[in-house]
């Protein structure tokens, strides 16, 4: 029987470890989108030049991008860093697509699968 209710306990505290793993994935800051155009990692940004690589893929952006961060609503592009997880929207100027606005993503986010057009 003493046998019987650790193994209860047990499951009972890996069924709440899971779920509050879970609920932290999903959670995110209100002003951000329920879905994402895009997402990604950053693997190199070049502010100078305006160019941010995504997933091995080269994106413009104008030094006006909108930027959100976990922590707040309004961010910079400096505050971008490579190897940061990311959800991206797109708009076209002068028939180039460019990177509109970036919201910063938690490290345990599951990435959308890749929409590209």
């Amino acid at each position: 029987m003493k046998h019987i209710l650790i193994q209860i306990k047990g499951l009972v505290l890996l069924m709440l470890l899971s779920f509050s793993f879970s609920t932290s994935a999903a959670t995110l800051p209100g002003y951000y989108p329920e879905e994402f155009a895009r997402t990604g990692m950053i693997d190199h940004i070049d502010i100078k030049n305006g160019k941010i690589v995504i997933n091995d893929m080269t994106w413009k952006f104008l030094m006006n991008v909108k930027v959100h961060s976990l922590n707040t609503e309004f961010s910079s592009v400096q505050t971008l860093r490579n190897g940061m997880k990311v959800g991206f929207t797109m708009s076209s100027m002068n028939g180039t697509n460019q990177v509109a606005e970036i919201w910063v993503l938690p490290d345990n986010h599951k990435q959308n699968r890749d929409n590209r057009e």
